[in-house]
């Protein structure tokens, strides 16, 4: 078996009977405009192998690539695409809408070769990502992707892959975290210093979890990748506050880190124990800057897209059974309040108020004069983008971890479940 890394979470793992090829993202633009790779594969197709099949862990647009994947077919044929089987599939029905053929499953055999696909599901509609464990009866490799620790499901791998007799040969795992905290929930020009505190902090908590993930499932070689992106547009300022590592400052503290080279340069063959080529540098600091420049000028989507004036959309009567579908479908037990306030440069932009709580439901225009309940959030988004999320052309949880709004929670903590509310807040 071998294992040849190509970019964030694109890898190709080969064995005697299959060439299975993950998560190929290669179009920047991600996240409603917002994700861009750095460095950047101008022609991914010259460098990835064809593929006997294909495996998406989830549906988040870093993993799931389908204009990409339109690129691949139109080279080699369509593909078998295997995604994971749970109940709430959104990337099954978004597969299905974009005209991407996919296929749910548990288990695949393919000669002497056995895929597993293992969703991480903990009881919350929101659970979407699953991981990859692949067995050719010599070599065995698991891929976490970007799950996040689940008692439930970490038992049910270390069962899986037989981990008392340690028959684990490499781990691939995210080591740093994506997503908009902390860069939009504090002021980069008047809390600069909390923002590079939270920054660091946030690295920390994510190498943990790393380390966590690795104690738990032992193996000869470990694989940090994944949520390797830069923010492009009115977005390029914040990069320098995402809190998001290099790959090679694992090597500090796990001596089984193997740090490959990008493109499909770096592979470890499991069948010799060589490795072909490491990254042992960091990125140069002056190509970062000069790729950040390039995409600063870059416009996201619902500027692109939604050309509306603010005075033609009627936001109360959009919110009205936006809010209906998403307090039916709310997992919040305590009172958690959003004030949604509409950005807009020229004219006065309307604020709501709304209980994320079924137990006692309220959405109203909101009257400045009132105060506000805690514990609440602010959330200042372009009035645009907010059109296109409660229409259900956007999504919420893109717009989350493509930075796109500013969030002021008072009191400062994340609660998962308040934050899952968002994401059903839409006409449809």
């Amino acid at each position: 078996m071998k294992i040849r890394y190509i970019y964030s979470a694109c890898i190709e793992i080969h064995t005697q009977d299959v060439c299975i090829l993950t998560d190929p993202w290669f179009t920047d633009g991600a996240y409603d405009g917002s994700w861009y790779q750095f460095p950047k594969l101008h022609d991914p197709l010259a460098v990835i192998s064809e593929p006997d099949v294909i495996y998406i862990s989830h549906i988040h647009p870093d993993h799931y690539d389908p204009v990409f994947l339109r690129k691949l077919f139109e080279k080699w044929g369509e593909k078998p695409i295997l995604i994971p089987d749970v109940n709430n599939n959104y990337l099954f029905r978004k597969s299905q809408f974009d005209g991407i053929n996919t296929t749910p499953i548990t288990k695949e055999v393919y000669g002497r070769t056995e895929i597993n696909i293992i969703p991480n599901v903990n009881g919350s509609r929101s659970d979407i990502d699953s991981a990859l464990f692949v067995d050719d009866g010599k070599h065995c490799v698991l891929n976490l992707n970007d799950c996040i620790w689940n008692n439930d499901h970490v038992e049910l791998l270390q069962s899986l892959t037989n981990i008392d007799k340690k028959k684990i040969d490499l781990i691939a795992l995210g080591y740093t975290g994506a997503g908009a905290y902390p860069q939009t929930y504090y002021d980069s020009k008047t809390e600069a210093e909390e923002l590079r505190n939270r920054a660091t902090k946030k690295k920390q908590q994510f190498f943990d979890r790393y380390m966590n993930y690795c104690a738990a499932f032992p193996s000869r070689y470990h694989l940090p990748f994944a949520g390797k992106y830069i923010l492009g547009g009115k977005l390029s300022d914040l990069n320098q506050y995402r809190g998001i590592a290099d790959a090679l400052d694992v090597t500090k503290f796990d001596d089984h880190a193997i740090i490959l080279a990008d493109f499909g340069e770096g592979v470890i063959d499991l069948e010799k124990d060589t490795i072909s080529k490491n990254r042992s540098m960091p990125y140069n600091p002056e190509d970062l800057y000069a790729r950040i420049q390039t995409i600063s000028t870059k416009l996201m989507d619902y500027e692109k897209e939604v050309a509306l004036p603010i005075d033609k959309i009627n936001f109360k009567r959009m919110l009205i059974p936006s809010y209906e579908r998403a307090i039916k479908r709310s997992q919040v037990t305590i009172d958690y309040y959003f004030l949604i306030e509409a950005v807009n440069s020229v004219n006065e932009a309307p604020k709501f108020l709304l209980n994320s709580n079924p137990a006692n439901p309220l959405m109203h225009e909101f009257d400045e004069a009132s105060d506000i309940p805690q514990p609440y959030s602010h959330i200042k988004i372009d009035y645009r983008y907010l059109f296109g999320l409660l229409s259900g052309i956007y999504h919420w949880d893109n717009a989350e971890i493509g930075s796109h709004y500013r969030t002021l929670r008072h009191p400062d903590c994340y609660n998962r479940e308040v934050q899952g509310f968002l994401n059903f807040l839409s006409v449809c």
